[in-house]
């Protein structure tokens, strides 16, 4: 077998390597293994000529960043890629939270808020912050959001439910009486 041919079979054996490094884990074990056949196959293919080794050794610098960009593109649709990324490129980043289910609901301050503090909502305490209003201990609150662990509460004085949720004040233009709207009833008549 002539170096030109032993040189070629290296560098398919190189990058065959690098390609099952994509599937399988090795702790790079495999990526070292990649390596060696690949500058093996440039030495050899100097050893056939100059002119032969100049073309191959341009050859794989120029291949090896295009099969890395095609590699990274295909990795995470692997089996593999998908054990290690866990989740879809599209689905929410953050785990929704017991926090989340919050928002709505009532509580009562325990310590000053200016902007922070502590409140009590169901019976567990919270670390929370007011949304830009002064709040006093044993003031009623309600939670207004929640951002990543941050509870976000401003005072409150309105109705509550069973489940210690904010009750909606009726606010409507049709649900009021004429009387309160200042509209003559003789108009209508």
């Amino acid at each position: 077998m002539d170096y030109a041919t032993l040189s070629l079979l290296l560098l398919s054996a190189g990058i065959l390597v690098i390609v099952v490094e994509m599937f399988i884990p090795s702790a790079g074990v495999l990526g070292i293994v990649a390596a060696t056949l690949l500058i093996s196959g440039v030495v050899v293919a100097f050893m056939h000529s100059l002119f032969f080794g100049l073309g191959v050794l341009s050859g794989t610098s120029l291949a090896m960043p295009l099969l890395f960009w095609l590699l990274v593109k295909v990795w995470p649709l692997t089996p593999l890629g998908k054990a290690i990324l866990m989740n879809d490129t599209n689905e929410n980043v953050l785990p929704e939270s017991d926090l989340d289910k919050m928002i709505g609901q009532v509580g009562i301050a325990k310590t000053k808020m200016l902007p922070s503090g502590t409140v009590v909502i169901d019976g567990s305490r919270h670390d929370a912050v007011s949304d830009g209003f002064a709040i006093s201990p044993d003031d009623v609150v309600k939670v207004t959001a929640v951002r990543g662990n941050r509870i976000y509460v401003e005072p409150y004085d309105g109705e509550v439910d069973e489940q210690g949720r904010a009750v909606a004040a009726d606010t409507s233009a049709l649900s009021t009486p004429l009387e309160e709207l200042g509209i003559d009833e003789d108009l209508y008549e």
